[in-house]
């Protein structure tokens, strides 16, 4: 494949990421005040005091709505959602790594392994909304899970931040933005209630800076490869 089809597969698959995202949106209120959306408070779940933040306690009128919209979005997660996205990073990378290939099959590697993490994610989140009261190992596979998908994700796009390093000039800025997730998934780790509600935002710093990369490579005349 060659480094200008990578880009334009990745801006394809980052349309579907923005399509499909809309659909997952969860408007429900949790049971409990939270510090970050609901999904998220729940992916950083590490007991059940955690878990009944966001899911109330037995009999709760708020359980059966947010149940229901946050099982919602870890279905089209698993089904729709981690192949785009996992698209996206992996292509980008690949992309780039056309002139860092080290550094380019290491991401695209990071990248999918972040999936099969995250499909474990949702694994153990249908199993606890199914009964957030009770004590169960599936919150440490939510735990391990969560935190190798955030974290493997913020290295990925770092890689690709390294390797626009590389390539000097103005693009030796990209490698800031590129590199935001990962200072706040490690921080995540420590503190999940402080770093959660930043979560996302941080990957989303990335993905943009990745997808300008992906749309600027897919229309210059010799791709990124020149730049």
């Amino acid at each position: 494949m060659s480094e200008k089809l990578a880009f334009r597969l990745a801006v394809i698959a980052a349309m579907a990421m923005l399509a499909i995202g809309a659909q997952m949106a969860v408007t429900a209120l949790p049971c409990r005040e939270l510090p970050m959306p609901a999904l998220t408070a729940f992916e950083l779940a590490r007991n059940v005091d955690d878990l009944q933040r966001v899911f109330g306690l037995a009999g709760e009128a708020c359980r059966a709505p947010i149940t229901a919209q946050l099982d919602h979005a870890n279905v089209l997660d698993a089904v729709a959602y981690i192949p785009a996205y996992t698209a996206f990073y992996a292509l980008v990378l690949f992309g780039l790594g056309r002139r860092d290939k080290t550094i380019g099959w290491a991401g695209v590697a990071i990248a999918l392994a972040c999936a099969v993490a995250d499909w474990i994610e949702n694994a153990a989140m249908f199993q606890l909304s199914a009964a957030p009261d009770e004590l169960s190992g599936w919150l440490l596979v939510l735990m391990i899970s969560t935190n190798l998908k955030w974290v493997g994700l913020a290295v990925a796009t770092t890689l690709g931040g390294v390797m626009l390093w590389r390539r000097g000039g103005l693009w030796r800025l990209a490698l800031v933005a590129c590199a935001v997730p990962l200072p706040v998934s490690l921080w995540a780790l420590a503190a999940p209630d402080a770093a959660g509600s930043w979560l996302v935002p941080g990957m989303a710093v990335a993905s943009v800076m990745l997808l300008a990369v992906a749309v600027w490579g897919s229309f210059a005349r010799d791709a990124a490869a020149k730049a």
